[in-house]
């Protein structure tokens, strides 16, 4: 009984400041994501302790990243990702290369053992579209080339990047990884992906015409979630991360009926405004302030850490963009579009933090490095696209 009190309390205390906090974010012009982690990180031990990660928590917290990434993959246009001209295959792919390298080198410069550095590394090369997209939409500039070859460049860099997940999840727990081991941990997740996204859309197309038959209600939502927990189980199954399934099928449901993916879409919100908050607070929670605290002598080193993973974070991305040589688009506003890291990176950094990878100092820095691209890509984006539009006029 008193757990079961403990456990309401505490879940209603995630929900409530989740929601206070993201609306004080929104009215700084910021995602919610960095109102839930500062939630997270005040209420939790760093600060209050209010808020305790437990068992329960952290299951309920994966299920948030589950269907996070299930809602990301369903909002995906599969067939507009095979359109995508060769320009966003190139910019996601440095966009991933070269901050994954100067991470790495980084993270061993400071101390970090090679495996710490290889997974460390990868938290860099995620990509966070969802707030570009927003700055995109509200500044009416998402028919122009540059927001196709990001928005793009977006879906491929997700895909990659959770297969890089896949690939370092079972380095980490094999010390023996050989080239040729990377090579057919690599083609697994290739073949993964593949094969669940050929396999898949012809049988939901099947399935989900027979589901438009049935009366019942929520059915088409009921079905896309089973899809959703099937392939996340069989990820796991695979020794991918329960994410990689979870996102493939909701990019195999975005070739269903226009109208069954709207409903989907409908039904799925209740279910991600209640789970997706508690995965991004208790990543919060982790998060120990005292770590950046510039008046002990011991935190200086980590200080100077962080601030070279944000030059490396961004210098990165925004290189990226350069990689296009087409005329007439504007090179740094791309890469600037890439450069928040949002969830993914978090999804990444949790996990690291969970295997015990690395330590709690280390993933504060690679936290304080997501929020900081976060909050800053939208204020330079803005000025740009602004300026951008100003000269056009004239």
């Amino acid at each position: 009984m008193n757990e079961m009190f403990a456990f309401l309390l505490v879940l209603a205390g995630i929900l409530f400041f989740a929601k206070i906090f993201g609306e004080i974010a929104l009215k700084l012009g910021q995602s919610t994501i960095i109102g839930e982690l500062v939630a997270g990180i005040i209420m939790g031990p760093a600060v209050f302790g209010i808020i305790h990660e437990t068992p329960v928590l952290s299951c309920m917290s994966e299920l948030g990243a589950v269907i996070l990434l299930f809602e990301v993959g369903l909002s995906t246009n599969i067939k507009e990702f095979f359109k995508v001209g060769g320009w966003a295959i190139i910019v996601a792919s440095v966009g991933i290369i070269i901050p994954y390298l100067l991470g790495y080198f980084v993270f061993l410069y400071f101390g970090l053992t090679n495996t710490q550095a290889v997974f460390a590394a990868a938290v860099l090369t995620a990509t966070s579209i969802g707030i570009t997209a927003r700055v995109f939409l509200d500044l009416r500039y998402l028919e122009t080339q540059e927001a196709k070859i990001v928005l793009g460049a977006a879906v491929i860099d997700d895909i990659i990047v959770l297969g890089i997940l896949a690939v370092v999840l079972e380095f980490i727990t094999d010390k023996a990884v050989t080239f040729k081991t990377f090579l057919h941990i690599s083609k697994d997740a290739l073949l993964f992906l593949v094969a669940s996204i050929i396999i898949g859309i012809p049988v939901v197309s099947v399935i989900f015409k027979f589901v438009s038959k049935i009366k019942q209600s929520n059915v088409v939502f009921i079905m896309g979630f089973a899809l959703c927990f099937t392939l996340a189980a069989f990820s796991l199954k695979v020794k991918l991360a329960s994410i990689m399934g979870a996102f493939i099928a909701g990019l195999v449901l975005s070739t269903i009926r226009e109208q069954q993916i709207e409903e989907m879409k409908r039904d799925i919100k209740p279910i991600y405004a209640f789970f997706v908050p508690i995965f991004f607070v208790l990543m919060g929670t982790n998060v120990d302030i005292n770590t950046f605290n510039p008046f002990v002598a011991t935190n200086t080193e980590i200080l100077i850490l962080t601030g070279i993973l944000f030059i490396v974070a961004f210098i990165g991305k925004v290189l990226a963009g350069f990689a296009v040589l087409k005329k007439g688009v504007n090179k740094f506003l791309i890469g600037i579009s890439m450069v928040p890291r949002g969830e993914v990176g978090l999804i990444f950094a949790g996990l690291g933090l969970k295997k015990n990878i690395f330590e709690i100092r280390d993933y504060s820095s690679l936290v304080a490095v997501i929020m900081l691209t976060t909050f800053i890509t939208p204020i330079v984006l803005k000025y740009i696209i602004s300026k951008q539009k100003k000269i056009s006029v004239v």
